[in-house]
């Protein structure tokens, strides 16, 4: 019951803040609460949607993001992945948003990003641009006891290249007592996760097509 509570906070404070960024693109007023600037970065929420995050017990498993592509891109991935035994990413999750070439009814990739990590390591994603998309991961069931996790999320502004990613979601877990840091820009070189026993990643991609 109290996840399900959880899940619904979140979910209104996705809408807020999709009903705020409706209301800036109305008026071609982009706030700089939003993004004034091409690029991507964490969402500043206000003192009351801190408030809400923190008294569910939120703040530390959910991600708010906000961007402004460059006005070349059309589309938008997010892409959701797995560390497999071979030291390589495995796709286990993701979807495309794309405005088309034809920009109907927006005419730049402006908006919100928004996901929440769930029990048994789902996670749940919401992208609002001229409307809401919705999806989510499926549960990952492990054999080994989970003693130890990291979780990094994007922190800082960052460019948009296109058809570059850009990881903007990190989680490790080990059964071990010890564990390394790790940073977000360590998908790249996915050797540095050995002898971790779960290691998942959330990456963006703007693209021109």
């Amino acid at each position: 019951m109290l996840m399900k509570c959880k899940r619904i906070i979140f979910l209104v404070l996705v809408l807020i803040i999709g009903l705020f960024l409706a209301a800036c693109s109305k008026n071609n007023d982009y706030s700089p609460k939003l993004m004034n600037r091409e690029g991507i970065q964490p969402y500043k929420l206000s003192k009351r949607e801190k408030y809400l995050l923190r008294s569910f017990g939120m703040e530390k498993n959910s991600q708010i993001l906000t961007f402004k592509a460059p006005k070349e891109a059309i589309s938008m991935d997010i892409n959701v992945y797995k560390l497999g035994d071979d030291y390589k990413w495995e796709t286990i999750g993701g979807v495309g948003v794309s405005i088309g070439k034809e920009r109907i009814p927006i005419d730049q990739l402006i908006g919100t990003f928004t996901m929440q990590l769930r029990e048994n390591y789902a996670m749940d994603f919401n992208v609002n641009l001229a409307g809401t998309s919705s999806f989510k991961t499926d549960e990952i069931i492990l054999d080994t006891e989970i003693m130890m996790s990291m979780k990094k999320f994007l922190q800082d502004y960052q460019m948009i290249e296109l058809d570059k990613e850009i990881p903007v979601t990190l989680m490790v877990y080990t059964g071990d007592t010890s564990m390394r840091v790790f940073i977000l820009q360590d998908y790249f070189e996915p050797s540095k996760f050995e002898g971790m026993d779960l290691v998942q990643v959330v990456t963006l991609t703007f693209r021109a097509e």
